[in-house]
């Protein structure tokens, strides 16, 4: 419905940053946009804030993936709980927005065959409004880094470097969650803000070690260190009509 509104701020961990069209939009459809790849063995440092509402001792450390899953998840409830709120009558009714390549409803985000979560995020950088007919254009997303211990805004100038990222640049995405109820339910995740912590620039064709063929070798565990491996559970990145 036209008057419903849904809308969150979040920041992501650490993660790849891979397709990216950040400092100009992407030539053939016009987006901001970026996929931001968490792997399974990245961790991520819980802010003194969530150490306190966690119980936890400072400076404690969690799986990546299951913290960036656990935060969607909770927000993506948030979203279906407001929708039932607002128009109780329709509860049951409500159909996520499909995929036109599989019919199934859209993964904004997903978890990988090899337990990675994928991120993606798309801004229209330009066009004209349904609503009304006007024209609009979209502030293209903020670059922050660090200097002397304290995190500024990249300048424009500065942030031209960024143009061209290799996908194993590592970095944090400050998006913007929008939640909207049309035909179908559904997400807009928008890049807000950038900060680029490990930058690698692209230099054009292959770039990654998988992409070149060369995968790292298993070293034989000791009978010593054999251990079960444990099951994460991190939910389901889509999910059923409601």
């Amino acid at each position: 419905m036209a008057d419903f509104k849904f809308e969150k701020n979040l920041t992501t961990c650490r993660g790849y940053l891979k397709y990216c069209w950040l400092v100009k939009p992407d030539d053939k459809y016009n987006n901001y946009q970026a996929t931001l790849v968490v792997k399974p063995d990245m961790e991520h440092t819980l802010s003194e804030k969530e150490c306190r509402e966690r119980g936890v001792p400072s400076g404690t450390k969690v799986n990546s993936v299951e913290y960036m899953c656990d935060l969607l998840l909770n927000i993506k409830q948030e979203f279906q709980d407001a929708l039932i709120e607002a128009y109780p009558q329709r509860k049951g009714q409500f159909k996520w927005q499909p995929s036109v390549k599989t019919g199934k409803p859209v993964e904004y985000w997903r978890i990988e065959e090899d337990g990675s979560l994928s991120i993606r995020f798309k801004k229209v950088a330009s066009g004209v409004r349904k609503k009304d007919g006007e024209k609009f254009t979209s502030t293209p997303p903020k670059f922050f880094k660090q200097e002397n211990g304290l995190m500024v805004l990249c300048t424009d100038e500065e942030k031209q470097k960024y143009d061209k990222i290799s996908p194993e640049s590592i970095g944090e995405i400050n998006m913007r969650i929008v939640g909207y109820d049309y035909d179908y339910i559904g997400f807009k995740l928008e890049p807000s803000a950038i900060c680029v912590r490990h930058f690698v620039p692209y230099v054009g064709g292959m770039q990654t070690a998988e992409e070149f063929g060369f995968e790292p070798e298993k070293e034989a565990a000791t009978p010593s260190s054999w251990e079960e491996p444990q099951e994460t559970k991190v939910g389901s990145a889509t999910g059923g009509d409601f």
